[in-house]
């Protein structure tokens, strides 16, 4: 018969060696991370968004410019920089490059915020009416104004004279 030939079994002393530790403690780390990985793998779940229709979302946003300069262009300048009155050279015309740039902003203000005369007829029209609607209205209420209080009681005689008090 063939004999079976059986491991043999490490010493005691080898085992304790630290290389010996490193290579157990190396395998079972590889086995703790097989262990995650498998069931990570089995907890992951993967839903078909194609047979779902979601219903699309009935808010909206509206964005507001703002008053910040948020395009590249106007955010930084391009080209040369003095520091501390440097160069004054570079400083008068980065200040008139400023200056340019000043006004083509207030001209656009300018031009958005201009009305026709159309419009300001109309606008005119609308306030001439706001005013007499709120003129009726004050004219609807009653003059004597409708209080809990009692009006302060009124001086009488020297019709607001400083009079000297008697001894």
């Amino acid at each position: 018969m063939a004999e079976i030939p059986h491991k043999t079994a490490l010493s005691g002393k080898l085992l304790t060696m630290k290389f010996m530790q490193r290579q157990q403690e190396q395998e079972t780390r590889d086995k703790l991370v097989k262990e995650q990985n498998r069931i990570v793998t089995e907890a992951h779940w993967v839903i078909d968004q194609t047979a779902v229709d979601l219903p699309k979302p009935k808010f909206q946003v509206d964005y507001e410019p703002s008053f910040l300069q948020m395009t590249a262009t106007e955010r930084s300048s391009v080209g040369r920089m003095s520091f501390q009155k440097f160069n004054s050279a570079v400083e008068k015309s980065a200040s008139q490059a400023a200056g340019e740039q000043q006004l083509e902003r207030e001209l656009k203000r300018q031009r958005q915020s201009e009305i026709s005369d159309d419009e300001m007829a109309k606008e005119m029209g609308r306030s001439n009416k706001a005013k007499k609607t709120k003129e009726a209205a004050k004219s609807s209420q009653s003059k004597k104004p409708t209080t809990n209080r009692r009006a302060p009681p009124k001086p009488s005689g020297g019709g607001g004279k400083f009079m000297k008090p008697k001894e």
